[in-house]
């Protein structure tokens, strides 16, 4: 790609056009990556491969599990996120049971009968409008 704006632009225009100096942009051609890109680099292929074992399946927090002797987490999701590599969420499973069924340890003071002989002997309340998990 910088070949071709060589060709089609002479370096001068182009420098002035994106307002570097042609010192700059020769620089930056030939300038290596730095020590932290090139860290990023090893990293994201390191990653590739532990995402493409887990079939594309698992996040970046379980593959920084499996990094976590030699990383920070938050590196592992920048990377995946630029990589546009991300973890497939599960779905959440609700538990049911037969209704009217009674859990273990469970049970029914008032049998149905709420009808009270005297004040504050019968307590009823309705907690269906908490959520608990």
């Amino acid at each position: 790609m910088i070949q071709r704006c060589r060709d089609a632009f002479p370096i001068r225009l182009m420098c002035r056009c994106l307002r570097v100096s042609p010192s700059g942009y020769y620089g930056w051609v030939t300038r290596t990556p730095s020590s932290r890109a090139q860290e990023n680099a090893r990293w994201l292929a390191r990653i590739r491969v532990l995402h493409a074992d887990q079939d594309g399946i698992v996040g970046s927090p379980r593959i920084w599990e499996d990094l976590r002797y030699s990383g920070e987490r938050h590196r592992v999701a920048r990377l995946m996120r630029r990589a546009g590599l991300q973890g497939v969420p599960q779905r959440r499973r609700w538990r049911t049971k037969a209704s009217g069924t009674l859990t273990a340890g469970t049970r029914n003071h008032l049998e149905r009968d709420f009808a009270a002989a005297a004040p504050n002997t019968k307590w009823v309340t309705d907690i269906t409008y908490i959520r608990t998990a």
